[in-house]
């Protein structure tokens, strides 16, 4: 909560009308601060009643308003607490917080600079500040008061997380690891803090399986285990074939690639075999929203309301399946699925890992992702499904806008349009050695900051490649993001997180892609897609041949260009675009781990 001091406790608690303001706001500031919201909003509405101009009230009352969703009521709220108390640096900064829930970034820091201005020394806006110019890819301005918010109170946690987060962008790994276990370190209790470092480590090349299953196990002891003792019975009815209630938890029904790859599974969904239940945690709900909540039978905004309240959601809703879509990226719901308050609890989508939890019962995969034999590193079993774990959308653009494959007129082209986090220092030492492999070729990568092009020039610097070979792209519309595909002759799947969407968005637009599978699940996403795309001998198993075999396909001549016409078509009658094919392997996994419970629960039972 931004902005409050803790009160004194009162001595004892007396019927409203004798206490003084001051004490009836105290009151209502402890139920605020222990999560009782409706308690707190009582209080505060008690004490406007009789001072209608207590702006600390309006303002904490604007900030329940934020908590639960209601962003009109807390920007009108908190609005009218800043002009009574236009000295209130707190004031400023939860404007900023609401400005930045209703995507209004620029109004979001001129709000936070107002803060800093009224207290230089106030570490919150300093950090909120920083999340915004991060957003905005003014990088060095998001270090800069990161580092200030630190340096103010160096036992504030999130700094030091989102510093790790702007690393890990960057692609300065260890740096990114130590900023987050030390914010770990400094606040333990936050789970969020927890998964940030979690998804990071899945970037090293140098973790391992056997670290990634310590690490989670880890996150769950401290965080999930507790809440063991709040499960209770499930009443689901176990008849093992009947129509199964199935929920699906994400923040990502968005403009996001969880909604891509989700949209077909709903829409080919047996509804004779399922209901479909969506938990959205979207904050900001756009048109491919809409989209997702149309191809749903039941759904529920869950965005603002707590995990133990969207446990009892599930519960009365009866959901026999819950899917997580989230895992350890931001905003999941691990706490919810902690409470198990569904019979069968999966996880599946957001990245081919593990979550730790033990009441996460599944987790999807498929035999190029975790070949069957090799030792699974996780707490879930694994449902290994008998197609692609993927199942590719294309961009949604109308017909008229279809874009066309043909290459564009240049010079030979490598490229790769992954998020920039992904280009490690092992995947930019395996570039620099292929283009000394073919020094015809240029290099062309998405990379939006300064910071983020002057290391891969760095990178080849080092390696004596002329860094005018490497070119850039930023941010862009989806459109020109799909034409900047037809200036690549060869795709380069990072290493070890390799691509999801980009390599299927490659594919689809005609362009080969070459990738490194190493020992974790993400890091053979590009072995499962290209497999199930007829396109395994792009797959290579070590470092030289990766070089190899870019380098050889980029100077196939005729081949490529072959390859280039034949590209889409063959993705679109590939397993990797076979929407019911995958609908109908998904839902016999649905069905393995409800047939499973239903043995267990009667069993249990002595039925």
């Amino acid at each position: 909560m931004a902005g409050a001091r803790r009160p004194r406790r009162p001595a004892e608690r007396r019927p409203m009308p004798e206490w003084s303001l001051e004490q009836a706001f105290a009151v209502a500031l402890e139920h605020h601060r222990a999560g009782r919201l409706a308690d707190a909003e009582r209080g505060y509405r008690a004490v406007l009643q009789r001072d209608a101009r207590h702006a600390d009230s309006l303002n904490l009352l604007g900030v329940i308003a934020l908590q639960t969703g209601n962003l009109d009521s807390a920007l009108a709220l908190v609005e009218r607490a800043a002009a009574l108390r236009p000295d209130a640096p707190d004031c400023r900064n939860n404007l900023g917080q609401i400005f930045e829930r209703l995507g209004r970034d620029e109004d979001a820091a001129r709000c936070y600079e107002a803060a800093i201005a009224l207290d230089p020394n106030y570490a919150e806006a300093h950090n909120n500040l920083g999340l915004v110019r991060q957003r905005q890819d003014r990088l060095d301005e998001a270090e800069a008061l990161y580092r200030r918010a630190i340096e103010l109170d160096p036992q504030y946690g999130e700094p030091h997380s989102n510093l790790g987060n702007l690393r890990k962008d960057r692609g300065e790994l260890d740096a990114a690891i130590a900023s987050q276990r030390r914010a770990v370190e400094l606040r333990p209790d936050l789970a969020a803090l927890g998964s940030n470092l979690l998804l990071t480590l899945h970037y090293h090349a140098r973790v391992s399986p056997e670290d990634l299953e310590r690490e989670h196990r880890a996150w769950a002891a401290r965080h999930t285990a507790p809440l063991a003792a709040v499960r209770r019975p499930h009443r689901n009815d176990a008849a093992p074939e009947r129509r199964l209630r199935v929920g699906y938890v994400s923040p990502d029904f968005r403009e996001h690639p969880v909604a891509r790859f989700i949209v077909p599974l709903f829409r080919e969904h047996d509804r004779r075999e399922v209901e479909v239940f969506a938990y959205s945690d979207a904050a900001r709900p756009d048109a491919v929203t809409e989209l997702v909540r149309r191809h749903v039978d039941r759904w529920r905004d869950v965005a603002a309301i707590t995990d133990d309240r969207l446990a009892e959601f599930v519960r009365e809703d009866a959901v026999d399946i819950l899917v997580d879509l989230a895992a350890h990226s931001a905003h999941n719901r691990l706490l919810t699925f902690a409470r198990k308050p569904a019979p069968v609890q999966i996880t599946y989508l957001a990245y081919c890992s593990t979550t730790g939890v033990d009441a996460v019962d599944y987790r999807v995969t498929d035999r190029f992702l975790d070949p069957p034999g090799e030792p699974g590193r996780y707490t879930e079993t694994s449902l290994h499904l008998p197609c692609c774990y993927w199942c590719y959308s294309p961009p949604p653009l109308p017909d008229s806008k279809r874009p066309p494959t043909e290459r564009l007129a240049g010079r030979p082209t490598f490229g790769c349009l992954n998020n920039f986090a992904k280009v490690t220092d092992v995947t930019l030492e395996l570039w620099a050695r292929l283009l000394a492999r073919v020094p015809e070729a240029g290099l062309l990568v998405y990379a939006r900051a300064d910071a983020h092009r002057e290391r891969v020039r760095r990178a080849l610097r080092a390696a004596h490649i002329d860094e005018s070979r490497a070119e850039f792209v930023g941010r862009q519309p989806l459109e020109d993001y799909l034409e900047t595909y037809r200036r690549i002759d060869v795709a380069l799947d990072p290493f070890p997180y390799g691509g999801g969407t980009t390599t299927c968005d490659a594919l689809w637009m005609g362009v080969p892609v070459v990738s490194l599978a190493g020992r974790t699940a993400v890091s053979r996403a590009g072995s499962t897609l290209l497999t199930h795309a007829g396109l395994e001998r792009l797959v290579a198993r070590s470092a030289e041949q990766y070089v190899d075999i870019a380098a050889e396909l980029l100077r196939s001549g005729a081949e490529l260009a072959a390859l280039r016409r034949s590209l889409r078509t063959r993705l679109e009658s590939s397993p990797v675009m076979d929407a019911p094919r995958f609908a109908r392997a998904f839902e016999a996994a649905l069905r393995k781990a409800w047939r499973d419970w239903c043995d267990a629960s009667c069993g249990t039972r002595g039925e």
